[in-house]
């Protein structure tokens, strides 16, 4: 990242695209999650509207599959490359990269409602503080020692890495942050006694949840 541009996202001036990852077939949910309700609120419209509330960036994107596209009501949709469908989470990433070009990305999975501002806002500045004097590529979230993937900020310099990794038919996370540097802030510094960092997998995770 040259100074100029590092300059730029500090000032808030260059905008970043933020991902929300809504491709996948929730088997385990039993129905697409990102349709899913909370609290009354749908929940990619309440991930959507808390990453508006950070003013951080210039486009939220949904990244889907084909299959699914037309169940948003929302514009920004970027269905997978064909050649990269059904490849999981990096599939869906790399094809968000290929048609918005950025210096930054923020990337978050559907069922991750209970996000708040202020753990976006917590991360970037994370982020930011590092980017330069460590050349830091990804910078997320990790609880009890767990790395949070899909809960992170992501250079440019990572798409290569990503298309290398789905050609060589290697879609798990860890084949990317395992390679490129990258720091991870644990969830207890944002002092914030609820679970919004917790991924719904099962109905049942929703069933006893609370906000």
């Amino acid at each position: 990242m040259s100074l100029h541009l590092f300059h730029q996202l500090v000032e808030g001036k260059e905008k970043m695209i933020a991902i929300i990852l809504a491709g996948g077939k929730s088997s385990r949910f039993g129905s697409p999650k990102a349709l899913a309700t909370i609290s009354g609120e749908v929940f990619y419209e309440k991930i959507i509207r808390t990453l508006n509330q950070t003013n951080l960036f210039e486009k939220i994107v949904i990244s889907s599959s084909e299959e699914l596209k037309d169940s948003f009501d929302y514009q920004d949709i970027v269905v997978d490359l064909p050649e990269y469908e059904n490849n999981g989470p990096l599939g869906g990433i790399y094809s968000v990269m290929q048609q918005y070009d950025t210096e930054c990305y923020f990337v978050i999975a559907c069922d991750t409602p209970k996000i708040t501002e202020k753990a976006i806002s917590h991360l970037y500045q994370f982020f930011i503080s590092r980017v330069m004097e460590e050349q830091l590529d990804i910078a997320g979230y990790e609880a009890d020692g767990k790395k949070m993937p899909t809960l992170a900020f992501y250079s440019h310099h990572v798409v290569e890495d990503i298309k290398d990794a789905l050609d060589q038919e290697e879609y798990r996370m860890k084949e990317i942050y395992q390679k490129k540097p990258s720091q991870w802030l644990n969830v207890d510094f944002i002092n914030d006694p609820t679970n919004w960092y917790q991924n719904i997998n099962y109905i049942e995770d929703l069933e006893t949840t609370e906000l």
